[in-house]
């Protein structure tokens, strides 16, 4: 999961301030924001069930967003993504390129649980350069797993 300043900006905080009528210091504002964070991320992970949360971006490299998910998830392995041979700085580029490479051999880059979709979906568009556009022949399965190489 992920998500940005398309949804939390500086306009969303000063409207939560001003619903609440607080104005906290700074350094209460980002503790709060980073301990919202943590229980957020430490809730869907709780509620997904997993073992283990491999964590990407810049919240990999905070150390107080780290460890508040060690807490919050006693018996979940925590770490950061290149602990799994995927540099953090670079999990976009990753995706993208794993999204494109399902497309482009016809099999769905998201299931309904992770987006809300009523099912399956194939991503993106294909858009030809000069010439004709070649596509691979589909696959029936996707990958059971990535291999990432230098």
């Amino acid at each position: 999961k992920s998500t940005g300043k398309e949804l939390f900006h500086l306009a969303y905080v000063e409207q939560a301030l001003a619903t609440a009528g607080v104005r906290p210091s700074d350094a209460d504002l980002v503790a709060t924001l980073t301990e919202l964070t943590v229980r957020t991320v430490a809730d869907g992970v709780r509620a997904a069930g997993v073992a283990a949360l491999v964590v990407s971006g810049g919240g990999c490299r905070n150390p107080v967003i780290m460890d508040g998910l060690r807490r919050a998830l006693p018996g979940v392995e925590v770490g950061p993504s290149d602990d799994y041979g995927a540099p953090s700085d670079d999990k976009e580029a990753i995706a993208f390129a794993l999204i494109g490479w399902l497309s482009a051999h016809g099999l769905p880059g998201t299931v309904a649980g992770g987006t809300g979709a009523r099912g399956p979906r194939i991503l993106g568009t294909l858009t030809p350069g000069s010439g004709p556009l070649v596509l691979p022949e589909p696959v029936a399965e996707p990958p059971r797993s990535l291999v990432l190489t230098r």
